[in-house]
């Protein structure tokens, strides 16, 4: 298993140098003009995202414990990009050498192909559209994580911690917490924002210069014959 992960590790940093731009731009030629945000709510949505305040608690404990530790498993880190790219529909262009400079392991060869395959825009990977509250409840069930990166959400009961924006008045009070005070509000639909997500991705993906670019792409990567220019 080591020696495997060696060697996908040698393949994406070559898949890297022998297609660098993938730095900057879309490897798969036809997502360049991939319909993200452009509202004036962008900005504010990319600062909560990068500094853990979304209002989604397993996404802002990753980001928190992210920022403090410098390191995060493959989960999360996907889980964050899918947050920013697919929930939040922001340019991973926004968000990737933001990521990358909080990684203690930073690589460049495997964080930017990672980063766009978690993105859904490279045509030629299965689509990850990463439901945080799922994840959240999966992996940790009783909220110790969360409770260990956020502070405010301490007192709150497991059966609330992964979805506190469902407590009433009462269990605020309850729990010494005030929304939208002490802890944010979900900057994002979660529900509402994957359905858009999912007709975005599908739709793209369904193109037929989509679908040329991803024959290309494996043709370049993929075959032991395949030149390299």
């Amino acid at each position: 298993a080591f020696k495997s992960r060696i060697q996908w590790r040698s393949h994406f940093i070559q898949k890297f140098e022998s297609e660098s731009r993938m730095e900057f731009e879309a490897v798969n030629h036809a997502y360049c003009g991939y319909p993200y945000r452009s509202d004036d709510k962008v900005d504010h949505d990319l600062l909560a995202w990068q500094t853990g305040n979304t209002g989604i608690p397993l996404i802002d404990a990753c980001m928190r414990a992210l920022r403090a530790t410098g390191y995060l498993n493959f989960r999360m880190r996907a889980m964050l990009v899918s947050f920013l790219t697919h929930h939040l529909n922001i340019n991973w262009q926004q968000g990737v050498t933001y990521l990358g400079s909080l990684l203690l392991d930073f690589e460049p060869g495997i964080h930017y192909p990672q980063f766009q395959m978690q993105a859904g825009i490279t045509g030629t990977n299965t689509i990850r559209l990463y439901n945080p509250v799922k994840q959240s409840t999966d992996h940790d069930p009783d909220g110790a994580f969360i409770k260990k990166w956020i502070p405010a959400l301490q007192k709150v009961p497991k059966e609330l911690i992964h979805t506190p924006w469902e407590m009433t008045d009462l269990e605020q009070s309850l729990y010494d917490l005030v929304l939208g005070k002490d802890y944010p509000l979900p900057i994002v639909d979660l529900t509402e924002s994957a359905r858009h997500a999912r007709d975005r991705l599908w739709s793209y993906r369904e193109r037929d210069d989509v679908k040329a670019e991803a024959k290309r792409i494996l043709y370049r990567h993929s075959l032991p014959d395949s030149p390299r220019t």
